[in-house]
C-alpha cells in the first residue's frame, strides 16, 4: 500500500473578529444616516391623504418604503426602544444574556471555562448563557413583546406609508365641472 503525500495551498477566508463586526455595523448606520429623509418630509401634514384605490395605497406603500426605509427603521427601533425600556424584566434578562455572551465573546478571548470539572467549548458557553436567561425571558414575556413589536411597527408603517402621498403620484386638486351641452 503506497502512502501518498497532499501537498497544496488552501485558501482560508479572512477570521471574523469581533472589531470586524463593529465595523461593519458602523458602516451601516452611517449608510442609513446618509439614506435618511428630513423628519419634516416625513411628517408633512399637506402631504397625507387617504388613497382613492387599493392600487395606489399599493402604490404608495412601495414607493414610500423606497423612499423612507430608513426613517421605517429608526420608527420601529424607537417601539423597540419604548417595550425595553417599559418591562423592567426584559431589560434584566437582555443584559444578562448580553453580558454572558459579551464576556465570552471579549473578555474570555476563547478559553474554555471549567464547571463542574468539565471544560465547556465555545457553543457549550453559548448554550448555557441561554440556559440561564431563558427562564428570564419567559418571565419577562419576550415573545408577546416581540409580536407585539411586529405588529406595532406593521401597523404604523403601513398606515403612514399609504396615507403619504408620493411625489410622482397625480393628486387631483382641481375641481372637475361639467359644461351644459
Amino acid at each position: 500500500m503506497a502512502t501518498e503525500e497532499i501537498t497544496g495551498n488552501i485558501e482560508m477566508a479572512a477570521a471574523i473578529t469581533p472589531s470586524s463586526h463593529v465595523q461593519q455595523a458602523k458602516e451601516w448606520l452611517w449608510q442609513r444616516k446618509a439614506q435618511m429623509k428630513p423628519w419634516t418630509d416625513f411628517f408633512k401634514s399637506s402631504r397625507f391623504s387617504r388613497p382613492k384605490t387599493v392600487a395606489e395605497a399599493g402604490r404608495r406603500v412601495v414607493k414610500n418604503l423606497e423612499d423612507y426605509q430608513s426613517n421605517y427603521i429608526v420608527i420601529t427601533l424607537l417601539l423597540i426602544f419604548y417595550c425595553v425600556l417599559s418591562s423592567p424584566l426584559l431589560l434584566i434578562a437582555l443584559s444578562v444574556a448580553g453580558g454572558g455572551c459579551f464576556y465570552i465573546s471579549y473578555k474570555n478571548q476563547g478559553q474554555k471555562i471549567r464547571v463542574l470539572g468539565r471544560d465547556l467549548t465555545r457553543a457549550e458557553q453559548y448554550g448555557l448563557v441561554l440556559l440561564i436567561s431563558l427562564p428570564l425571558f419567559i418571565l419577562a414575556s419576550a415573545g408577546s413583546t416581540v409580536f407585539w413589536i411586529i405588529g406595532a411597527s406593521i401597523v404604523t408603517v403601513g398606515l403612514h406609508a399609504s396615507m403619504l402621498s408620493t411625489s410622482d403620484t397625480p393628486e387631483i386638486t382641481e375641481q372637475i365641472t361639467m359644461e351644459e351641452v
